[in-house]
């Protein structure tokens, strides 16, 4: 699970504590406490495990002020994909430890890659493999991401393919991939 694998006595030295004001917990990154006057990074995450995706998108939304994530089902995106996507900047697809190229997730995929002008798309995959990252390269997707990245690397990695760069998984090293 995106970076809560280590015990809780261990966990809360490593997790970010909130500055006293901050809003949501997060360091804000604008002195005012917003984004700016831009709008956050409209990210729609969509997984089917309800509690997963729910608390990673409260997670994220707690952490980064800039970035404001919606959880959706493949279902109900797949459904109305035009209007999933409205409004949004990046797509993140968590396939847990689903193949990318087969079943409802790859179904999914397909979708989103044969809708036309669509934002970024990347996915999350429990543990990456050669062929996750094969059938993202095949996909055009900008991103694999691991679940066992620390949040702070999930929100860095959405903030860099918003910015137009792509996020490739490591070969070499597990647990994650490399930003760039």
């Amino acid at each position: 699970m995106i970076g809560l694998d280590a015990p809780a006595g261990i966990r809360r030295e490593f997790m970010p504590r909130a500055p006293s004001g901050a809003r949501g917990g997060a360091v804000p990154p604008h002195p005012d406490g917003g984004t700016g006057g831009r709008a956050p990074i409209a990210v729609l995450l969509i997984d089917d495990r309800s509690l997963f995706g729910e608390s990673l998108a409260a997670a994220i939304n707690a952490f980064a002020p800039d970035v404001a994530v919606s959880h959706r089902r493949s279902a109900a995106a797949l459904a109305d994909l035009p209007a999933a996507l409205r409004g949004t900047d990046v797509v993140l697809v968590s396939i847990g430890r689903a193949d990318p190229a087969k079943g409802g997730v790859g179904q999914l995929l397909d979708a989103l890659a044969g809708s036309g002008p669509h934002p970024p798309v990347a996915v999350l995959a429990d543990r990456p493999s050669a062929a996750v990252a094969d059938a993202a390269v095949r996909l055009g997707l900008r991103g694999v991401l691991s679940g066992r990245m620390p949040l702070a690397e999930v929100i860095a990695a959405l903030r860099l393919i918003h910015g137009g760069g792509t996020l490739s998984p490591d070969p070499a090293a597990d647990p994650g991939p490399k930003l760039g």
